[in-house]
């Protein structure tokens, strides 16, 4: 495969799974981009592929990452609910696409997939069903994740306009096996070691190969100039929750945790550097959101996991090792 492929924030969940898939579907010319330390580079993936460093928003170092590039799929970022990390989420988020995407147009990158977020999706109230035409609206269901999402959506959809070939995904929660202490990941671990408590809200999920086998397609076919979002399927929380003690065989019993519970827990919160982590996420973990992400389904051998696919095979990686493996590759089946 002669390809050569850009994959920054490779050492993070997405990134880290796209080139486990590229080195199986035989691509040799691959870089990926790591953040402040090599040893957040997961094991089975440090050889075979080039490391650099890249700290966002740096101009010089998204140019020299860039440089010769064929493909480039932009996973890194920053995630934070944290009301103080506001500035520095559009800093990373925002203005490090921008640098990207005109690094990319200046090194004449063919292809550029940005990943994206519902996040960046508008929520005029409760109870709603979002798709790729739900404009950003900004209200009490706003974030500052979501805000810097968008803002850095509409860089790449600038590049479009000076002629870059674009395409955006929009995952929803991720779930997979890794490091269990980020991203979407802690998720898991929570459950493991909460009290039992569950919020009552519903929102959507996907499988990290199913995210990964999309984007495959997305280059390998050439599909550009269009906006995707991707969700496996809408879930309430407390079913999550459930499922995965099921299959982790623990005997505990989970019940929903009162609004006025999980604010109290919110506003004394210490868990991130000491800081509150915010109303933001309670607000979101409390609403019943729908996805639909049919428009994906359009694509020719495209599919989607089960849910409880998808959580045997993350209990299943959780018992077998802490920082968990990679979910196996003989249930990775890219649809080619």
């Amino acid at each position: 495969m002669k390809e050569r492929i850009l994959v920054t924030g490779g050492s993070g969940l997405l990134g880290s799974y796209l080139i486990r898939w590229f080195l199986q579907k035989g691509y040799s010319n691959i870089t990926a981009t790591y953040h402040q330390t090599r040893e957040t580079i997961p094991e089975d993936i440090r050889d075979g592929v080039i490391w650099l460093p890249l700290a966002l928003p740096d101009k010089q170092a998204c140019t020299d990452v860039t440089k010769g590039q064929d493909w480039v799929i932009h996973a890194a970022g920053y995630v934070s609910y944290t009301p103080a990390d506001k500035y520095k989420l559009l800093d990373i988020n925002q203005t490090g696409t921008e640098q990207m995407v005109n690094a990319c147009i200046d090194q004449n990158v063919s292809h550029f997939i940005y990943v994206g977020s519902i996040g960046a999706l508008g929520r005029e109230t409760d109870h709603l069903t979002l798709n790729e035409k739900s404009e950003w609206v900004e209200n009490a269901w706003s974030t500052s994740y979501g805000l810097s999402k968008y803002l850095g959506e509409l860089e790449v959809w600038r590049a479009a306009a000076e002629g870059l070939k674009v395409s955006v995904v929009l995952p929803s929660i991720i779930l997979g096996s890794g490091d269990w202490d980020r991203s979407s990941l802690q998720m898991i671990k929570r459950i493991v070691s909460s009290p039992g408590y569950y919020p009552t809200g519903q929102t959507g999920f996907v499988d990290v190969r199913d995210v990964t086998a999309f984007i495959g397609l997305l280059l390998e076919k050439s599909i550009v100039g269009e906006r995707w979002l991707l969700s496996g399927s809408s879930t309430p929380y407390g079913e999550i929750y459930k499922s995965v003690a099921r299959h982790l065989g623990m005997e505990k019993t989970f019940k929903p945790a009162p609004k006025w519970l999980a604010n109290l827990m919110l506003r004394s919160s210490h868990l991130f550097k000491g800081k509150g982590i915010g109303l933001e996420v309670l607000k979101h973990t409390y609403g019943t959101f729908s996805f639909d992400a049919s428009k994906s389904l359009t694509v020719e051998n495209f599919s989607y996991r089960s849910l409880e696919e998808s959580l045997r095979d993350i209990a299943a990686g959780y018992r077998q090792n802490q920082p968990g493996l990679p979910l196996s590759f003989e249930f990775f089946t890219p649809p080619f």
